[in-house]
This record gives structure tokens, C-alpha cells and sequence, in this order.
């Protein structure tokens, strides 16, 4: 490959990773209140993403508009989309700091979705219509920018259990309150980067009280004690979230609970709760990750709990 056909390709992929850039800044500025988040503020941080599929696609299809006059084979659309695809995250991640882990969750259906656009632009560019066929950009863009007008934000609830051999006066002492799990993470997430929990304090057992969850990195999540039912039921309130880059504008937790169930044999069945709103979308691929996050900081918590309590 000559040269000047290898600069050509490079220019195109900056093209490409350009309009993707333009498309999440602009659906950031639509979205976003703009009297509440600065426009400084906006060219820093995507607080609110479109649709993972939708705007790879229509990177995709734009990149193809640009490759049409290079006489690509398929195989080799597909090693361009690889370092076209590899630039959208190190942009993100330099520019709009985004997390890490974030990032790799979301490459395999940015990459999937994307080299769909391709071989669609492949296939729209390469007919005698081609100039018509350009008019798809536009409404591409226009889609993307009305699903996030239209959707709507579902909260959720995720839901995990674990069997304690201990009586539930046992298990509610450190249910309100635990010390530092001196165990590693086991999740291969965490082994990334992926914050997990550590510690937990509370100013005692009433409603009103503040509680800190304390995660590594330094994160604390302040939380309030909003329902309590004695050696049954401990729920709180989420009311600030650390400003990390794996949670900013993608997930927003409201609450917490856990459910102690007597089992009237000596063992209690330990509950807990998580209430959230998930950002991302595609929703079914980004939950699916959500809720295995989510279950493992769950059981990581209540295992220390159920140690805590059978040892005592």
C-alpha cells in the first residue's frame, strides 16, 4: 500500500471518529439543561449518551461514504473499522475521560453495530444512486437525536440473596454498619480498575441517620437511612454519588435495602436491594452489565456479612 493510500485511509478514519464526536457533543447540548450544565462543562463530559448503536452505525456508513473511491475488499473494510473503532474509545478516554472499564463494556457493540454501517455504506455507495443514497447521513443523525428525545428512563431494581447460618439478631448488628473487607475482589472488572466497596459506616440504627459506603479509590457514597423495621428491614437513600468517571452520566443509584428473613432453624436469608436508573443505551445490552456489576458488589458485601456473623 502506497503512501499517500495510507494517509488517505488515516484521514478518512479521523473523519469518521469526527462526526461520531460531533453527534454525542450536540445530542450532550440538546439533552442537557443547559442552565444547570455550562457549555465548558458539555465539551468535557458526555453527561447523557445516545444510542450505542445508532451512532457507530452512522460512523460506520460515513466512513464508507469515504472509502468508496479506494477500491476496498471486504476483509479489508474490516481491518480499517478495527482501528477506526479503536480511536472512538482512546478519544473518549483522553478527551472526555471517560472509565476504563465503561469503555471496554461498551467496544464490542460499538465495534459490531459500526462495521453494520460499513458494509451498509458499502453496499448504498457502491450502487449508481450513490449521491441519493448520501442523503441516509442526515438521517441517520435525526434518529439518533430523536430517540434520545423520546425515550424514556425506567428505574430498576436488582435483587440478590444469601442463606447466613446465624440467627437475624446476629446478622442486623452488621448490616447497619461493617468493617473493612480485607479480602480481595475476585471480579474480573475489578481487576481493571472497577471500584469495589470496602467499609461501611452509619450513625446508628434510626431514620435520618447518615450512612457512607466506602468503595476503593477513595469513592464514598453518602447515604440516609430512610426505613427501618428492627432485625427485619434496614433501607437508605443514595443521596450523592461519587463523581467517578465509570458512573458519571450513566447510572444514577437511588436506594439501597436489606431484608433479613427469619427461617426459624437458626439461619437467616439476607436480601439486598439496589434500585437504579440506567443512561446508556442500548438498554437490554448495557442492563445486562448493569446487573452483573451490581450482583457483584451485592454478594461481595453480603459475604462479608454472613463471615461477620457466623464467626461471632
Amino acid at each position: 500500500m502506497g503512501a499517500a493510500r495510507f494517509a488517505r485511509i488515516l484521514v478518512r478514519i479521523l473523519f469518521s471518529n469526527l462526526f461520531g464526536a460531533v453527534v454525542c457533543l450536540l445530542f450532550a447540548l440538546v439533552l442537557s439543561e443547559l442552565s444547570q450544565i455550562t457549555w465548558a462543562a458539555n465539551l468535557l463530559w458526555i453527561r447523557t449518551w445516545p444510542n450505542l448503536i445508532l451512532v457507530p452505525m452512522a460512523m460506520g456508513v460515513v466512513a464508507a461514504y469515504f472509502w468508496r473511491s479506494l477500491s476496498l475488499r471486504t476483509s479489508q473494510y474490516l481491518v480499517w473499522w478495527v482501528v477506526t473503532s479503536l480511536v472512538a474509545p482512546l478519544g473518549a478516554y483522553l478527551i472526555w475521560k471517560e472509565g476504563l472499564v465503561c469503555l471496554l463494556v461498551g467496544f464490542p457493540i460499538l465495534f459490531v453495530s459500526g462495521f453494520g454501517g460499513v458494509i451498509l455504506g458499502r453496499v448504498w455507495f457502491g450502487s449508481k444512486m450513490s449521491k441519493m443514497n448520501l442523503s441516509i447521513v442526515p438521517l441517520l443523525f435525526l434518529a439518533i437525536l430523536a430517540e434520545g428525545e423520546f425515550r424514556i428512563e425506567r428505574e430498576s431494581v436488582m435483587t440478590d440473596r444469601v442463606l447466613v447460618h446465624a440467627a437475624p439478631a446476629e446478622v442486623w448488628k452488621h448490616v447497619i454498619a461493617f468493617p473493612p473487607i480485607a479480602e480481595q475482589p475476585n471480579y474480573w472488572l475489578n481487576r481493571l480498575g472497577l471500584p469495589s466497596p470496602l467499609a461501611t459506616t452509619c450513625d446508628g440504627p434510626f431514620v435520618g441517620a447518615d450512612r457512607r459506603c466506602i468503595f476503593t479509590n477513595d469513592l464514598i457514597f453518602r447515604e440516609k437511612v430512610s426505613r427501618i423495621v428492627p432485625l427485619r428491614l434496614f433501607t437508605f437513600d443514595i443521596i450523592e454519588q461519587p463523581p467517578d468517571p465509570e458512573l458519571l452520566g450513566h447510572l444514577a443509584l437511588h436506594r439501597g435495602q436489606f431484608e433479613l428473613t427469619d427461617n426459624g432453624d437458626g439461619t437467616t436469608t439476607l436480601t439486598r436491594r439496589s434500585w437504579y436508573t440506567l443512561h446508556m443505551r442500548p438498554l437490554w445490552y448495557f442492563d445486562w452489565w448493569t446487573r452483573q456489576i451490581t450482583s457483584r458488589v451485592h454478594l461481595r458485601v453480603m459475604e462479608h456479612i454472613k463471615r461477620l456473623s457466623e464467626d461471632s
